[in-house]
């Protein structure tokens, strides 16, 4: 008997093996982990793959497996089927697939065992407490709350997820002897609050959609949800989702950022007492583990997490839900290049079971699809309760060209702030200042390893890059002609910030970026500012602009938009589109109208005023007619083969010897661009380019791939690093 064990290396096949002398053949089964010989006195873990009666390697040559660390699979069929064919689509090494599906634990061979975590549990003296506890003690008196209402304990993990910033509240506690730590059982891990809000009513188009997918819960069913900002598409889910618990099966919601988690937590949390699995980027590896086991065993009928948890086992699939689906960072841009969303909807079909692909700015990819027939289109046009839609104001910002605020955004605010409401900055560039220069001599500051310009930031007073993260004092000097007086050039969120408390210096101002949110629960505690009315002005990247409900913004200001306007990828005037619809979603999602304000220099933009005049669905619909006519995708299929090099000739010599190998292989039906210098052609150091392979048949191009890949290998050498990105969603 051979053992096919797929181990975490660059190969792209399966290794041969013999079974450990002396082992009972009915635990070997596919999907499990062995420890095997790999190198010279080195070992790997493996998954096996399959057991077949002969290898293409001697006999004699094969090693013994050393250990076989799983009685059961960890990996399910049909999960080890979907992650095979996900790495013949995307024309990567099984191994790494798999390793990339894996909680990181079971990658280093621990065990997969679900195990008690650590807990509180409310004390004696604690239940007395509670109702006599100081209204100020709000913090203290919601853990005690909490605890209350499970008796068994709450792990750590559940606290934090349900309060940010819980470490004093809970040392608080419990030097008070009002809480006691405890082993938090399994079932009671990631145990959701007991139930407290109902159903909300469903306007007629929100309850046509429930009552089609309802319909059809035994089969696959892919639906585009597209529906306006604020129409209440989490509560389509929330309602479907009720009918699959009422079934005994699971669901899994995939969100695009690990920033969107605690709301959409919160929300699921209110509404469901069941246990909730978690997964995002910010968990321990032994909290990972325990989710992913959670799923798994079918303990927790509801998962909810960001890209990676497409791969999350379900013992029982009832339904899958890609929210904000156009999100471009459901695509994988290192490593494994997979796309969340497309894998989900592949998974569906396997486990014949519907899948909602919601969006207010559906991509054109999935719009094309509806088109074709191939997903339902169920639309909502209307914004739930009494809210309407935002009225839009475009500022030519041409004659205020030395603003940053034109002056019509200046009175808004005034207004607003002057009736009590919350206002929202947008401008999509962290930092303070994005290019620091001498007018004397027209120097720049830029990277010394990458062909970036630094960003100022004025919290630390250091030059970044933000490409490759290098940092540096800033220049007190221009280091080419001595000028003592530098200027800083454009603005990012740190200086909006720094002008409008000069402005308003009476307004609570609050920024919300990458820098401001590092902690694991950062952004909870800004949302909770916000939520709490603390915050009059919010300043922040497009963060603030996925998913999140601010009933009290009344206004949004887009500080400038014209980045997406001209830009080299044929997919930024999409992204430029469904930036500026969700951002400006954000206003008016309550009883008072909203109002946006956009800055522009390019006011008479054919693609911006259709957006704004006729809405997204008209600027689609052209943006489809432009796709199909410079035949790009979704009418083509696309694959970008990249390489970089620390010498600038090594990656287009390597790339067109590529091409030249792949003219020999392919006649007209694939064709071949390029090879060319990457847009960023220098990055952390690295010299890059690419080529880029075109098809209007996919069946055609992944042909042309597959008998392409193995020659890539040696005409790269030791010298060049190359990756393939199947259905590119960057081309940068």
């Amino acid at each position: 008997m051979i053992l096919q064990i797929a181990i975490p290396k660059p190969v792209y096949t399966h290794f041969d093996y013999l079974p450990p002398p002396g082992i009972e053949m009915s635990r070997l089964q596919p999907g499990i982990r062995l420890r095997v010989p790999f190198g010279k006195n080195q070992s790997d873990i493996g998954i096996l793959l399959a057991i077949a009666e002969n290898s293409a390697i001697a006999s004699h040559k094969l090693k013994f497996a050393e250990v076989i660390l799983d009685n059961t699979p960890i990996l399910p069929p049909d999960i080890l089927q979907l992650l095979q064919w996900a790495s013949d689509y995307y024309h990567h090494p099984i191994g790494e697939v798999i390793s990339t599906a894996l909680p990181t634990l079971l990658n280093q061979g621990h065990p997969a065992i679900i195990q008690t975590m650590q807990g509180w549990k409310l004390t004696a003296s604690g239940q007395e407490q509670l109702a006599s506890l100081a209204k100020t003690a709000h913090r203290q008196q919601a853990v005690l709350q909490l605890l209350q209402e499970h008796p068994h304990g709450l792990s750590h993990v559940t606290l934090s997820n349900s309060l940010s910033n819980i470490v004093p509240v809970l040392r608080t506690l419990e030097k008070k002897n009002w809480i006691t730590p405890h082993l938090v059982e399994p079932t009671h891990l990631v145990k959701a609050v007991q139930s407290i809000s109902l159903p909300l009513p469903l306007n007629a188009a929100q309850t046509q959609a429930v009552n089609r997918v309802c319909q059809h819960l035994n089969r696959f069913y892919p639906c585009l949800l597209d529906g306006v900002t604020g129409s209440g598409k989490t509560e389509v889910y929330l309602q479907i989702i009720q009918q699959v618990l009422n079934q005994n099966r699971q669901a899994l919601v995939l969100i695009p950022e690990i920033n969107l988690t605690p709301q959409m937590v919160n929300r699921f949390q209110q509404r469901f007492s069941v246990p909730l699995a978690i997964f995002h980027s910010k968990l321990t590896p032994h909290e990972r583990l325990q989710a992913w086991l959670l799923a798994k065993e079918g303990i927790a009928p509801i998962v909810i997490g960001t890209r990676s948890a497409v791969w999350t086992p379900l013992a029982r699939p009832g339904l899958f839900i890609v929210d904000e689906e156009h999100d471009p960072a459901y695509k994988q841009q290192d490593g494994f290049r997979y796309s969340a969303r497309d894998m989900a909807v592949v998974r569906a079909q396997r486990a014949q079971v519907p899948i909602l692909l919601g969006s207010a700015t559906p991509s054109l990819d999935s719009l094309y699809n509806a088109q074709q027939q191939r997903y339902q289109h169920l639309i909502l046009p209307e914004r739930a309760g009494t809210a309407v839609h935002p009225r839009f104001q475009v500022v030519d910002m041409r004659p205020q060209s030395r603003q940053s605020l034109s002056w019509q955004l200046v009175q808004a605010i005034t207004l607003r702030l002057a009736k009590q409401q919350q206002v929202l900055l947008f401008i999509n560039r962290r930092g303070y200042a994005p290019t620091l220069m001498c007018y004397h001599c027209g120097w720049v500051a830029y990277c010394q390893h990458c062909d970036a310009p630094l960003t100022y930031h004025q919290t630390n007073q250091n030059l970044c890059c933000h490409y490759c993260g290098a940092t540096r004092l800033r220049d007190t000097r221009c280091p080419d002609c001595h000028q003592e007086q530098l200027f800083l050039l454009g603005q990012g969120t740190q200086r909006i910030e720094e002008q409008l408390q000069q402005q308003f210096s009476q307004a609570r101002i609050l920024r919300i970026d990458s820098d401001s949110t590092r902690g694991k629960n950062a952004m909870h505690t800004l949302l909770e500012h916000i939520h709490g009315g603390e915050v009059d002005i919010l300043v922040g990247t497009q963060m603030l602009a996925k998913g999140h409900h601010f009933p009290k913004v009344t206004l949004v200001g887009v500080i400038n938009i014209d980045s997406g306007l001209y830009n080299a990828d044929f997919r930024a005037p999409e992204r430029m589109a469904q930036l500026l619809v969700q951002v400006a979603g954000r206003a008016g999602r309550a009883e008072e109208p909203g109002e946006v304000i956009i800055q522009t220099y390019h006011p008479d933009h054919p693609l911006l005023n259709c957006l704004i005049r006729e809405g997204y669905p008209a600027f689609a619909q052209v943006a489809l007619q432009e796709r199909q006519l410079a035949q790009f995708p979704p009418y083509t299929r696309l694959a970008l083969l990249r390489a970089e090099a620390n010498q600038v000739e090594l990656p287009l010599q390597f790339l067109q010897a590529a091409k030249e190998q792949a003219l020999q292989l392919t006649a007209q039906e694939v064709q071949l661009w390029g090879p060319v210098p990457a847009p960023m052609a220098r990055r952390a150091g690295w010299y890059r380019a690419q080529l880029l392979l075109q098809s209007t048949q996919r069946e055609v191009l992944h042909r042309l791939l597959s008998q392409w890949l193995p020659c890539l290998a040696s005409l790269a050498g030791r010298k060049v690093r190359w990756s393939l990105d199947i259905d590119p969603q960057e081309l940068l």
